[in-house]
């Protein structure tokens, strides 16, 4: 029998009082949202008000929990099994609920862009560069070099650079999340789909409102927009009238035709039989939006499949702990 396991990292910067790294290992519950159309991932977590204060495995006192940190703190949480703990999240303290448990709200590294404010006006200027100035001076860096994109003219309003992310992820079709601490990813696709990561109804799936839908059966409505270099856009739409509406970004194609022939590629890829819904399982194995899973079913073989990991939610308390997996896009059969 697996005995859970967690560690609550807390790390308060010099020169605060109470600074250096603080350790705890009871929690009463975590909680931890990523999604792949989000660009930050939150977590939720709830302490005892009063915790034992151990140094080299020597009690010293008990202290008031509350006391121990605050907002903008950096938090580090760990899950796990039998004392083999992997990091689910790290991020910084957002705000403190002073709650019985005590409740924390926890950020990745979205909090730090939050705080930076940005006016700027560019002219024949390239996403890189638009990504260097978002990020300067907020120790964020780029895991991978970002789609050689190019724009005549672009501007900041007085936005955040957490919204101006925000826009360059949903207005140009970007692929963008934190993998790792401080670590950007920005891309047309995951970076980590080479990760495969299988689940077996009976097995390792607890339990799921999956449903598997023929290709047949599905409605689809897919909008393709093209970017010009001059920051204008193209759209075409093509598809069911009543369908699920997905918007696809392309770059400078040269015409209307080629914007559409690409439409309707695409929706030739998104309309497959296959399983929507999400399922529930333990912490192990792990899994992290933009892997992949494979999905099996030994009463129907003939449906497993392999998706992109689109959202996840991480719980750990009384009653356990589990990763609710949401799967997105089929890669395969």
């Amino acid at each position: 029998m697996f005995v859970l396991n967690s560690e609550i990292q807390i790390i308060r910067p010099i020169p605060l009082a109470n600074a250096g790294a603080k350790v705890m290992r009871r929690v009463h519950e975590v909680e931890i949202e990523d999604d792949f159309r989000k660009l930050e991932t939150t977590a939720t977590v709830k302490l005892p008000t009063t915790a034992r204060l151990v140094r080299s495995g020597e009690y010293l006192s008990e202290v008031e929990t509350a006391k121990e940190f605050g907002v903008g703190d950096e938090i580090v949480i760990k899950l796990g099994y039998d004392g083999e703990l992997h990091e689910e999240f790290h991020g910084f303290v957002k705000k403190v609920h002073p709650t019985t448990p005590l409740k924390i709200e926890c950020e990745d590294a979205t909090w730090l862009l939050k705080r930076k404010n940005l006016k700027a006006s560019f002219k024949a200027t390239t996403l890189k560069a638009l990504l260097t100035f978002i990020l300067a001076d907020t120790g964020i860096t780029l895991e991978a070099e970002p789609p050689g994109v190019s724009f005549t003219h672009f501007y900041f309003k007085n936005v955040s650079a957490a919204k101006a992310l925000q826009k360059l992820k949903d207005e140009y079709g970007l692929t963008m999340y934190f993998n790792g601490f401080k670590k950007l990813f920005v891309g047309i696709s995951s970076d980590s789909d080479d990760v495969l990561v299988k689940y077996r109804f009976g097995e390792n799936v607890i339990d799921h409102d999956l449903i598997w839908e023929n290709e047949d059966d599905v409605r689809l409505r897919v909008k393709a927009v093209n970017v010009k270099p001059d920051n204008t856009q193209q759209e075409v739409t093509v598809g069911d009238e009543d369908g699920e509406q997905r918007t696809l970004f392309f770059y400078d194609l040269e015409s209307k035709g080629d914007l559409e022939r690409k439409a309707l590629e695409e929706m030739r890829k998104l309309r497959y039989s296959g399983y929507r819904g999400s399922f529930t399982a333990f912490l192990r194995p792990v899994c992290r939006v933009g892997n992949v899973v494979e999905i099996q079913d030994p009463d129907f073989p003939e449906r497993d499949g392999k998706y992109l990991v689109e959202k996840l939610t991480v719980t750990y308390g009384e009653g356990g702990g589990r990763r609710r997996v949401t799967p997105g896009l089929k890669l395969s059969t």
